[in-house]
């Protein structure tokens, strides 16, 4: 079983980098990023997708930010250079999708 959540991360991950290559430079809401892993077959509770992205973030492919409106805030991730270096195969990650 453990080897099926390791896989499924590493695809999730992938996933999340695609998505967000989709507007680099720029960001895109999680709402719209949870919303679009679930049409992919990916559907993550918003505790789960945080964890994906912070583990992105720790490795330097992904910076998450927060936005301030009127009386709210909305959570943004965007991809980093390195992120589509990781995508484009000019880096190797184990905790990313060898498939890459």
């Amino acid at each position: 079983m453990r080897t099926i959540d390791a896989e499924k991360n590493k695809r999730i991950r992938v996933a999340l980098l695609e998505l967000l290559k989709t507007e680099y430079p720029g960001s895109l809401d999680l709402r719209v990023l949870q919303f679009s892993l679930d049409n992919l077959g990916y559907p993550l509770p918003e505790d789960a997708l945080s964890a994906q992205l912070k583990y992105l973030e720790e490795k330097g492919y992904v910076r998450l930010q927060m936005r301030k409106g009127y009386g709210f805030e909305i959570s943004f991730a965007a991809l980093t250079a390195d992120g589509w270096d990781l995508l484009d195969g000019h880096k190797n990650e184990k905790g990313i999708d060898e498939a890459l």
